[in-house]
């Protein structure tokens, strides 16, 4: 009896389950997800609170909005998304072939993503998801985003010098429009230089084959509808919804023109380098201020950004559920899946 016990101490401990590991290794990540989601609350109550704004004002302000009002704003968040779905797939079509629907489904499962995942995590999956969707090359619709992305961000360009020139901004939006400037204009280097240089890697090697077809997609950025895409499609998003605050705020008692929208659309995107899935707290914190900024009232700022966002962000999070769900194998909803938690909301940046 005594030698089966002191044999029984000595085996080794049997391994862990996949479920137990799974189980242990989600408890700390749903941790840390909370902790970010804490993060960007937190900084927006602060700022209600430095702003002298009361819960009950800005609940009383929601709580009286219309239906019409919801529906509009949810109408407008998949404009949005329609754009910048289009541009994307000017950008893939000379390319890949891809038709603009797959563009549009991998942009909602891409948006759903980037409300849960870290740095817009959810940009890396829909290449994930449309290259598994297609049969294309991921490393080519990879280089393909990465130009999309440029255009996207370049849209805030001519936007800005039509205003400069007919009307006045503020500073502080001169001060991000340089900053911008300078991260494109490194950007569009970096890509001229992978193009043109790089690493090249050796013949006949699974990383040779990447890369080139990584640098196929870049090969879209010196293409001259880059220049067409940049002048008219990569502002429209940018128009859409400045013009979309402009008009949603007149519900919630907070005028806006154009310019002063778009300005309140640079403010709160600008916010969401603060850590939050979802950049919940981020967006409301710095669009407020925006509005503020432009004599609005504060809690009538408040509660539109509260509502704004949420008409924003928990559609398109259906929507992305809805389209992977009925596009998808059973084992390319179990990656995402395991990717969701191992990645869960260690931050996020702009939608």
């Amino acid at each position: 009896m005594k030698a089966y016990a002191e044999q029984a101490m000595a085996a080794p401990p049997e391994p862990p389950t996949p479920e137990r590991r799974a189980t242990a290794l989600r408890l700390p990540r749903l941790a840390r997800g909370l902790l970010a989601l804490g993060t960007g609350i937190s900084v927006a109550a602060l700022a209600a609170w430095w702003l002298g704004v009361r819960a009950d004002d800005v609940m009383a302000h929601a709580a009286g909005i219309s239906r019409w009002t919801l529906a509009a704003s949810v109408a407008s968040a998949f404009v949005v998304l329609s754009l910048h779905a289009l541009r994307w797939h000017l950008v893939m079509r000379p390319l890949l072939g891809l038709g603009y629907s797959d563009a549009l489904f991998a942009q909602l499962v891409g948006a759903m993503f980037n409300a849960v995942l870290p740095a817009r995590g959810g940009d890396l999956l829909r290449v994930q998801y449309l290259g598994r969707r297609t049969g294309k090359s991921r490393a080519t619709i990879l280089g393909t985003e990465v130009v999309d992305r440029w255009l996207d961000w370049w849209g805030w360009v001519p936007v800005i010098a039509v205003l400069a020139a007919t009307t006045t901004l503020p500073r502080w939006v001169f001060g991000a429009f340089a900053l911008l400037v300078v991260v494109l204009a490194g950007w569009a280097a970096l890509m001229v230089a992978a193009r043109l240089r790089g690493w090249t890697a050796r013949p006949g090697s699974r990383a040779g084959a990447t890369l080139r077809a990584f640098k196929a997609g870049i090969d879209a950025f010196e293409s001259p509808r880059t220049l067409v895409l940049a002048l008219l499609v990569a502002p429209l998003p940018w128009i859409w919804e400045s013009g979309a605050i402009a008009a949603i705020s007149r519900s919630f008692d907070v005028h806006l023109t154009f310019a002063t929208a778009f300005c309140v659309l640079v403010g709160f995107n600008v916010a969401t380098v603060v850590p939050s899935p979802g950049a919940l707290g981020s967006v409301e914190t710095g669009g407020t201020a925006a509005l503020v900024f432009f004599g609005a009232p504060r809690s009538n700022a408040l509660a539109f950004m509260l509502v704004y966002h949420l008409t924003q962000l928990l559609p398109a999070v259906a929507a992305g559920a809805a389209v992977l769900v009925a596009t998808t194998n059973r084992k390319l909803l179990a990656f995402f899946e395991r990717v969701t938690a191992f990645s869960f909301a260690s931050g996020q940046s702009k939608r």
